[in-house]
């Protein structure tokens, strides 16, 4: 299915003292609009090209490649490590117009992603624990990168120490389990008024699949429209704090949270990893400490 949308159609009517007037038959002509299309080349089993063969010289391409991301350029590459069917959306710009065609590729197997960089960095390549790192800042949030509306303080691991003792267990397998160490930091949003640490057998439902358990993670690597990034999966799955997520503020559990990593770094033999979600109304921010 194609849309087309010229830049003008037909001509301008004036109206003018009761005077009807239709353009000129000289208005300068844009050229033809782009007529959008593409192949899918396989390069191997789940590793994808899309190579645009619209006409008419376009000067802008864009992929939008469902459960994969966004790309720009006339030919795009990329490794799709799950199997499925993925929707692709590409749309093109010429002088005269835009164009869309739609189509799909099939990926007909699962694959491992080799366990190096970001993956070596997150699990180790066997598991690795992360906690908050008892630092002012270690939660931030914000409109924009620019601007603070609260950020923890320096005395944070004294003044919530139930915050600081939680573990976050990422495994090769794609294993991620949440361990509270049998508190919590509870706040009105969990049913806990005033804001406290709190046994986790305190938490009462629908909010205890906050507390500890086991979920899953897939790792995403970067593309042109986001950097690298985890996404926790299971009902209450989340890293930091569980209300904010892709969609909002939440008051209730959701099914998966995706998080982008910012920046990653070692010193004085720790790994450290910042973190932010954009919740839509601002972002927030964490900084982890293996």
């Amino acid at each position: 299915m194609k849309t087309i949308n010229n830049l003008f159609k037909g001509c301008l009517v004036v109206i003018t003292a009761y005077i009807w007037a239709s353009c000129s038959e000289e208005t300068p002509s844009l050229g033809a609009v782009t007529i959008a299309d593409f192949k899918v080349e396989s390069i191997d089993s789940n590793t994808i090209r899309l190579v645009s063969t619209a006409t008419e010289d376009p000067f802008v391409w864009k992929w939008d490649v469902q459960g994969v991301g966004q790309f720009d350029g006339a030919q795009v590459e990329f490794i799709v490590p799950k199997k499925g069917i993925y929707p692709v959306t590409h749309t093109v710009l010429n002088q005269g117009g835009h164009d869309t065609a739609m189509g799909q590729f099939e990926i007909e197997k699962d694959i491992e992603l080799p366990c190096a960089g970001t993956i070596e960095f997150l699990t180790s390549c066997t598991s690795k624990t992360w906690q908050l790192s008892p630092e002012q800042g270690c939660l931030w949030v914000g409109p924009d990168p620019t601007f603070t509306w609260w950020e923890m303080p320096a005395s944070g691991p004294v003044d919530r120490p139930c915050l600081f003792n939680d573990k976050w267990i990422f495994g090769e397998d794609g294993s991620f389990e949440y361990d509270a160490e049998d508190d919590v930091w509870g706040e009105q949003y969990m049913g806990i008024s005033p804001d406290q640490c709190v046994a986790e057998m305190a938490i009462q439902a629908p909010w205890d699949a906050w507390t500890s358990g086991m979920h899953s993670f897939e790792f995403i690597p970067a593309t042109a429209d986001h950097p690298d990034q985890i996404k926790v999966v299971g009902l209450g799955a989340f890293i930091g704090i569980p209300k904010p997520t892709n969609s909002g503020e939440v008051s209730t559990p959701v099914a998966e949270i995706t998080y982008d990593i910012l920046s990653t770094s070692t010193q004085g033999g720790h790994d450290y990893m910042q973190l932010e979600v954009d919740f839509g109304g601002g972002i927030w921010r964490y900084i982890l400490k293996s």
